[in-house]
């Protein structure tokens, strides 16, 4: 029995098309910044001036309408177009905030603010920053950190938050805020699409493990319209917590995958005491495992998506992935430390660093997410599982095993 996809000669032919124009007009040298590195201003806009250039090919929202800045292609010719983008590592353009913004407002957005951003986000010329919260398992309004004043028409947001976003500056602020209601009760919450560009408004880049990965904003007595409102004022946590759909993106290589087949390659290729780094025996162990943990991750992806789409999960499907996602990441770090050695944590700025210090960044990336994906978050405390901030628990190994690690 034949399990294997075929592609139809059109596809193929389609497939042709896109190479050639991704060849063309894909920036070079992006290295840096596809595994975590920092962006420097010169990159970052060249990433965004090609995340324009596909959005003028409607390749943003490859199945939706012309007129909602899509190329209206059939599903077959979407999978060649996420295959593609995926073999550049340039997939993540189609999973950042401001796709997932565009899901909330087609769900909760008015006809307004379906005029305003649908195309121009589809097009490539919104960027979004979206609030970082805590997993909504852990959620308190207190922990929002912005609150919001009604006034006549519209609200006074103050306070201040976390975002993460691309770019030097967002065209819009996708954020949470406590509704502080007259009769001191419950505050609802509520979630505004804000612009940078008003007053009172304040960005700062805090230090962190990976560079730019977060910002900070203070809204300073900043007053918006209610037209900013997305939702109803009790939507919030609903609206702010939307996200793409990502079950045409299941199946393909994710960046956990990237760095575990880099690790292989590097290993492969550099030698010690004249035999590849992979010969030995105890290191190819540490790697099998890694890479099996890698692979079982996107069978649990694809699992949950098939699930969710179908309507046959119980919820928590997708969470559970992303859960041996975590797990699965820290099992790289450690494995890329006890393979690399010393030369694992040095970074790009010392001639020794291994791969240019790619592994290190990784590493960073790993460390800055183990205080807590959303998802993650849920799946721990819906099936009793321990936070992933610290090391899982393994099953139980041999003697021999339990001595070398």
């Amino acid at each position: 029995m034949d399990f294997a996809y075929h592609y139809t000669d059109e596809q193929q032919a389609f497939r042709d098309e896109v190479a050639a124009w991704l060849d063309s007009h894909a920036p070079d040298n992006l290295n840096g910044p596809l595994d975590g590195g920092p962006l420097d201003i010169e990159t970052d806009s060249k990433v965004e001036g090609f995340r324009r250039d596909l959005g003028s090919k409607g390749w943003l929202a490859p199945t939706d309408s012309p007129d909602a800045g899509g190329a209206g292609l059939s599903p077959d010719h979407n999978v060649i177009i996420l295959e593609e983008l995926n073999r550049r590592g340039l997939l993540h353009l189609l999973e950042d905030a401001a796709s997932a913004l565009r899901a909330a407002i087609r769900t909760w957005g008015d006809e307004a603010q379906h005029e305003q951003y649908l195309r121009s986000i589809a097009l490539g010329q919104t960027s979004v920053w979206r609030q970082v919260l805590p997993p909504s398992s852990d959620f308190e309004p207190a922990s929002v950190g912005i609150s919001a004043f009604p006034d006549a028409d519209g609200y006074i947001l103050d306070g201040r938050a976390m975002f993460s976003g691309p770019g030097a500056a967002p065209s819009c602020l996708w954020t949470l805020a406590r509704v502080k209601s007259e009769d001191d009760g419950e505050p609802a919450m509520a979630c505004f699409l804000v612009s940078p560009d008003i007053d009172g408004v304040r960005i700062t880049t805090p230090r962190s493990l990976v560079a730019e990965s977060v910002r900070r904003v203070f809204f300073d007595q900043v007053w918006v319209p209610r037209s900013d409102r997305l939702g109803d004022e009790d939507d919030g946590p609903s609206v702010v917590g939307a996200r793409t759909a990502h079950t045409d993106l299941a199946d393909l290589p994710t960046l956990l995958e990237s760095e575990t087949d880099a690790l292989l390659k590097y290993t492969r290729e550099t030698h010690a005491n004249g035999a590849p780094l992979s010969s030995e025996p105890i290191r190819q162990q540490l790697l099998v495992e890694a890479y099996i943990a890698s692979r079982v991750m996107r069978l649990l992806r694809m699992r949950g998506a098939w699930l969710r789409e179908s309507g046959h999960g119980q919820g928590y499907e997708e969470a559970e992935a992303k859960l041996w996602e975590e797990r699965a990441s820290q099992r790289l770090s450690e494995a890329t430390q006890e393979s690399l050695g010393i030369y694992a944590l040095l970074d790009g700025a010392d001639p020794s660093a291994a791969a240019g210090g790619r592994f290190h960044r990784q590493q960073l990336r790993e460390l800055s997410e183990r205080s807590g994906n959303p998802s993650a978050g849920d799946m721990a405390a819906n099936l009793g599982l321990e936070r992933p901030g610290q090391r899982p628990a393994e099953p139980k190994k041999d003697e021999e095993t339990e001595q070398r690690s």
